[in-house]
């Protein structure tokens, strides 16, 4: 009978329930928001299941290198990287988006900006649903399109008929290309580069009936107080306004008067205490029929309408 050499022993795997309890333990040990989720969708990615199968499969042994990749996202994750570059994808809306360190993670502050259009949207062609044969805004400008995100997002949701996403990175362009292939949407979103602005990367007279822009407004001071996960991995560039935050928005709120059809709307998104400001900058450039302030879930000044 052969027995188990001396000085060896059996390793007795983790299941799927204990490699869950034991990252979510590490994960609130390092003070990251919502670990109960985040453990699931990392024990999801490394053992390449969706996250409901990790929770109706809490008996399943892992094998030695399934543990392994286990830890190493969980470290990753601890470090401080965000979840959606370890996932490589973010949701946003309907979409799921490619994303790395390239370009802004979108947010859901800036869902709230998609719905806002949508909104305003509805109103200029009536209460009726948006999903028509014909979209009730014919043409987007977005500025500092990242990920592309909200260009997309419009277009699948056939508020938009066509768009134009304009951003000075040509990583964040490659990624927005990336995603464009995604969504499927190459026929009706074109991508360019432009420089400080963005204005004169546009044949002239060309016009559009809305202008969004999601862009850089932390002050330069701020930077160094940001979350390590957006300080060290999301792109610089993507997030610094200036000495005031208000740098990048002062260029764009400078020409979009000129820029938008009779009847069109300037959308941004702006950061805490920057509504009024801004809204003060777009009093100096208009005349506008309506410039209002809007607050995001949290009761946060967080959108400034300008309406032509």
């Amino acid at each position: 009978m052969t027995g188990i050499p001396q000085g060896s022993s059996v390793r007795r795997a983790i299941t799927v329930g204990q490699a869950l309890t034991a990252a979510r333990r590490r994960l609130e040990n390092a003070a990251v928001e919502s670990a109960h989720v985040e453990a699931r969708r990392l024990l999801a990615l490394a053992l390449d299941v969706d996250s409901q199968q990790v929770v109706m499969e809490r008996d399943r042994p892992l094998s030695r290198n399934q543990e392994g990749r286990v830890t190493r996202l969980v470290e990753r994750r601890i470090a401080g990287e965000p979840l959606q570059h370890i996932e490589g994808t973010a949701a946003f809306r309907d979409l799921v988006l490619s994303c790395d360190g390239r370009a802004l993670i979108p947010r859901p502050e800036t869902e709230q900006l998609v719905e806002l259009i949508n909104g305003w949207a509805r109103r200029r062609c009536g209460s009726g649903p948006l999903r028509m044969a014909r979209p009730p805004v014919s043409t987007v400008l977005d500025i500092g399109t990242g990920s592309g995100a909200i260009a997309l997002a419009l277009l699948s949701e056939r508020t938009a008929g066509r768009a134009l996403g304009l951003d000075v990175s040509a990583d964040a362009l490659a990624v927005a290309r990336e995603n464009r292939r995604l969504s499927g949407l190459e026929d009706r979103f074109d991508l360019a580069a432009c420089g400080p602005d963005p204005y004169a990367a546009l044949e002239r007279g060309r016009r559009f009936e809305v202008i969004v822009s999601n862009p850089p407004y932390v002050r330069d001071s701020e930077l160094a107080r940001l979350q390590p996960e957006v300080r060290w991995h999301e792109p610089r560039i993507a997030l610094s306004g200036g000495a005031d935050g208000l740098a990048v928005i002062r260029r764009i709120v400078r020409g979009a008067r000129g820029r938008l059809e009779p009847g069109g709307a300037l959308f941004l998104e702006v950061g805490a205490g920057q509504g009024n400001p801004v809204a003060d900058l777009l009093a100096g450039a208009g005349p506008w029929s309506a410039v209002t302030v809007r607050a995001d879930l949290a009761d946060r000044d967080r959108f400034v309408v300008a309406e032509v």
